[in-house]
């Protein structure tokens, strides 16, 4: 699937969802990394830019129904064939990065590295109230309270080691990436202006918080079934017209294994179409909780991990309204199902096994 690296031109502020009317809250909080729907659109908005001059009435009004760029884009609802996959933080040449999964926890020197252990559905009552139900009892005598989420992103080579049940290999300082070494944050102070005029509104003046990239940094994206695309561009992304400057790269090859499957963990937000006894259920799980894995396949979902959900919005910009909030599973979920031996890839999750302690 084609691959391709975004490197932010400035600032990037991708806004939460905090009312900015006056009299309101005059923060704005950003929420990073954005959701796949965030650069969806961006990516929708470049097409129908390039492909009619910028017409964005004409797109909202079908004049361009029957154009190939139109079919690939789709109108309110994305066509089948539009396949997008990310995003993803990038290090160093097009390193991919990963959220840890939420199961894998340290010691606070980060010399030591533990894995979660499932609670069965056989064996606990799930209540919603619980935040999961893996748990991590005393081990290497090390209590349990003092083992700590895995926090930062983890490398693909880390990935791989996780996915492999090779955590004792661990090296924290070529394994796993912080925040601060991808991007800070910086505060902004702002004024909203008269609409075409250059004065000011009275009383909206606003903060936002925005997102700074280190110089070899950035994100990738993966696409597919959108000719209509430039192989390289520069992209509006966010809010405040920031932008960023894309181009096609060489395929990447995604951290995989291959054996007695064991369970999975997803790679980007997804959304979550209900919750079902406090469970999420999203394209990974059915309503009788199968796991749907390549190839058509099932087994029986046995326990899951996963860390608080998220919430995206955005604009309709074919309705010219904003969407509802819409409750995702974040990055770095793990479930954990009947082992079956499975051979497949979907970037949208990395299957591993022997990782259960």
């Amino acid at each position: 699937m084609p691959a391709y690296s975004a490197i932010p031109n400035d600032t990037l502020f991708f806004r939460g969802g905090e009312p900015m009317g006056m009299g309101e809250s005059h923060f704005q909080t950003s929420i990073f990394p954005p959701s796949p729907e965030t650069f969806i659109g961006a990516i929708r908005a470049l097409v129908i830019a390039r492909s009619s001059n910028g017409d964005f009435e004409g797109y909202k009004t079908l004049r361009y129904k029957d154009s190939l760029w139109y079919k690939e884009i789709g109108f309110k609802t994305l066509p089948e064939t539009f396949n997008f996959i990310g995003p993803f933080l990038m290090k160093d040449n097009n390193k991919l990065l990963f959220s840890p999964p939420s199961n894998l926890f340290a010691t606070p020197d980060k010399k030591r590295f533990a894995i979660a252990a499932p609670r069965y559905f056989d064996n606990i009552k799930h209540s919603s109230s619980l935040k999961n139900i893996m748990w991590l009892a005393k081990h290497d005598d090390i209590d349990s309270t003092d083992w700590k989420p895995v926090e930062g992103y983890i490398t693909a080579k880390g990935m791989n080691k996780y996915l492999k049940g090779s955590i004792k290999e661990f090296d924290f300082e070529s394994d796993f990436i912080q925040t601060p070494d991808i991007f800070i944050d910086e505060q902004r102070t702002g004024i909203a202006l008269e609409k075409g005029l250059r004065t000011v509104l009275s009383g909206h003046l606003y903060m936002t918080s925005h997102n700074r990239f280190t110089e070899d940094a950035g994100m990738i994206f993966f696409l597919s079934g959108v000719t209509s695309f430039p192989d390289s561009d520069i992209m509006r992304l966010g809010g405040e017209n920031r932008t960023i400057t894309y181009e096609k790269i060489n395929d990447l090859d995604m951290p995989s294994f291959e054996g007695d499957i064991e369970f999975l963990v997803t790679t980007m937000p997804l959304k979550v179409n209900k919750v079902v006894d406090g469970i999420p259920i999203s394209e990974l799980l059915d309503d009788d909780l199968n796991v749907l894995l390549p190839d058509g396949q099932k087994a029986k979902l046995l326990s899951y991990s996963v860390n608080r959900p998220l919430l995206f919005g955005g604009w309709d910009m074919a309705e010219n309204k904003s969407k509802d909030m819409i409750q995702y599973l974040p990055a770095g979920s793990v479930f954990y199902f009947e082992k079956c031996t499975v051979k497949g890839i979907n970037n949208k999750f990395l299957l591993g096994g022997k990782n259960v302690q």
